[in-house]
């Protein structure tokens, strides 16, 4: 019995190196997304192999289907149980497939408590069950500060806002912004605009940090469009007299104009399920496209618009919008999310910097652009603007320019280029506080991301959610134990028939390795010290040894249907670590070329077995 254990113990040990092995390689090599891809989907496909020849195949050939059946059901759900226990304390980011999994999750079940006491929802009263269903993968969840500006007057109306927690004012611009109202959690703001299509008439400001969710204008209109049994209630909306008398205050239409496009819209969406706005929104720069990508071109601060070719810098113009702004008014507020760049047209733009010990505003002029780099990094201003003397501006959004980068290659090249450069570096190790080894592989991580044409979450939101786990550390190493457990019985109830064979070993060591890599490499970037990721990853190898110890210890002398029950549940737990982990994190970062990997990894774990 000692022999047994002795040998269960080092097999577990042995299919566990390649852990610390991965961490390590993972905390100072950043592979790309393909590499990254192929190893975990290789290791997938090894693993998958592995359980069908191994596991399943046995059991049904000792006539221990049902018992094995019964265990992988039980694995299973014990598995996505203790999983979803574990990712309440932050193990969701030991990797970020199930990080995307946790937000994703987060959002929709933000969703549905929330429109369970939504106030001012006579919008989305219309929407039966299953429609506001259908609408949980468009929305988004988005965590601001106190201060931050959610939309400005003459903004279009693209989303619907809900409050989930926090509180928002709505300030009337025409009455030097007082305060029309203040909201709460389960309010909704931004209704009208949205339901007309209108530009934002008034503006609205996060009076604490405030959770919200946001529903996109278009995904709601191709509800309504794509299901007839909802036209109707749209059109009896747009007749309604709050809407009617918003666009006669607050648009400025005339009772006529009102009652001409009410009934041309209500006629129109009866017919097609769609409608017209009534207004162009104001303030998008159509007429004079030339001028203004020859003021990008111009524009000082920046080299970024200069260095552009012309075809580029004329999609950007088409996106400007032109604001005018009140002496004293606030472009943004020091930790402001950098959602919006400005080109000063017209005006005196004062800068205010904390940090600066003479405490001197920094001036802007006509011809000169600021935000720019939390506008370019994605960022939190480490400044405030405030409008010296009445100003004009042109404004870029952080949602138009990503828009133009999922579809301009010249234009993620530039980027890139750009974020390159000694000053983004400096701007986030001097302002942002960022040590120089975090900034240097966060702009490694951005520029390979914009290459490839890739958007992801933005980086405060994940360092935010860490420190909000006080025991993220532990929930992550809990998270990739319960990933090995299931293969590390496996291994300790091998090692009681004498042997364990090659192709199961060689599969868990070789799926290791990328669940290793890709894990450390996203704690290095949550912030987790070198020392602190390897002794962890060790620790996870010399538990794998003790876990499959007791394996073999529970095993000895095991009946055939108890042995296939544990193969079973063991089968169960890792089948679904791998469709829940490996395989969409792979396809996440490598899209066609996880499905040769996953061949090529199942192929090699067949011919291991066929040789063993």
């Amino acid at each position: 019995m000692d022999n047994v254990l002795i040998t269960a113990v080092l097999l577990g040990l042995l299919s566990a190196a390649s852990l610390p092995l991965g961490a390590l390689l993972g905390v100072y090599w950043r592979p790309g997304d393909r590499p990254m891809a192929f190893f975990l989907a290789f290791g997938g496909g090894a693993l998958i192999a592995a359980l069908a020849v191994e596991l399943v195949a046995g059991a049904v050939e000792e006539g221990q289907v049902w018992a094995m059946a019964v265990g992988a059901i039980a694995g299973g759900l014990v598995f996505k149980g203790l999983n979803a226990l574990v990712n309440t304390g932050g193990g969701y980011l030991r990797k970020p497939s199930t990080a995307i999994a946790y937000w994703k999750h987060k959002a929709r079940k933000h969703f549905r408590a929330t429109l369970s006491g939504l106030k001012r929802s006579k919008l989305l009263a219309v929407l039966p069950s299953a429609q506001l269903e259908s609408l949980l993968p468009a929305v988004m969840v988005r965590e601001l500060p106190e201060g931050t500006t959610v939309y400005r007057p003459g903004d279009p109306a693209e989303n619907l806002y809900i409050i989930e927690s926090g509180a928002v004012d709505l300030l009337d611009p025409e009455q030097n912004n007082r305060v029309l109202e203040h909201m709460g959690a389960k309010s909704l703001f931004g209704r009208l605009s949205f339901i007309t299509g209108t530009p934002r008439a008034t503006e609205t400001v996060t009076t604490e940090r405030s959770r919200l969710l946001i529903l996109p204008r278009r995904a709601f209109l191709e509800l309504i469009e794509e299901h007839p049994g909802l036209w109707e209630p749209l059109a009896q909306r747009l007749k309604d007299d709050e809407v009617l008398d918003f666009l006669r205050r607050r648009q400025g239409m005339s009772a006529e104009a009102v009652a001409d496009w009410s009934a041309r819209a209500v006629a129109q969406v009866r017919a097609e399920g769609r409608f017209e706005p009534p207004l162009a929104p104001r303030g998008l720069a159509a007429p004079d496209q030339g001028q203004l990508a020859d003021a990008l071109r111009d524009a000082k601060r920046t080299r970024f618009f200069a260095e552009l070719p012309d075809a580029e810098r004329e999609v950007i113009a088409e996106r400007l919008i032109v604001k005018t702004a009140p002496a004293g008014h606030t472009f943004f507020h020091i930790g402001e999310p950098g959602h919006r760049l400005y080109l000063l047209r017209r005006g005196r733009v004062a800068m205010l910097d904390p940090d600066d010990p003479s405490r001197r505003p920094i001036q802007i002029h006509p011809g000169e652009v600021f935000g720019r780099y939390s506008f370019f990094t994605d960022g939190e201003h480490t400044v405030a603007a405030v409008a010296a003397e009445d100003c004009e501006v042109l404004v870029l959004r952080r949602k138009d320019f990503d828009a133009l980068l999922l579809e301009r290659p010249q234009l993620r090249q530039a980027l890139a280029g750009y974020l390159r450069g000694a000053g983004v570096a400096d701007y986030l190790t001097r302002k942002q506080d960022i040590d120089t080894d975090r900034a240097a592989h966060w702009l490694d991580q951005a520029v390979q991301r914009v290459e490839r044409g890739r958007l992801v979450p933005s980086l405060w939101e994940l360092k935010r959610d860490v420190g909000g786990h006080s025991g993220a550390a532990v929930a992550i190493l809990l998270g990739v134990l319960l990933d090995g457990v299931p293969e590390a019985l496996v291994v300790g109830a091998g090692a009681t028939g004498g042997a364990v064979s090659i192709a199961l070993l060689g599969s868990i060591f070789v799926s290791n390795f990328p669940e290793a890599l890709s894990s450390a490499a996203g704690m290095r970037e949550q912030g987790f010290r070198t020392g602190r990721i390897l002794t962890m990853w060790l620790g996870l190898m010399v538990m794998t040894g003790v876990i499959a110890g007791l394996g073999a210890l529970t095993m000895t002398q095991a009946p055939p249907a108890a042995y296939a029950v544990i193969e079973g549940f063991a089968a169960g737990a890792m089948l679904t670590v791998v469709a829940e982990t490996m395989l969409p994190e792979a396809y996440q970062r490598g899209g066609g070329i996880v499905g040769l990997s996953t061949l090529a990894g199942f192929l090699l774990a067949v011919l291991l077995s066929g040789a063993a």
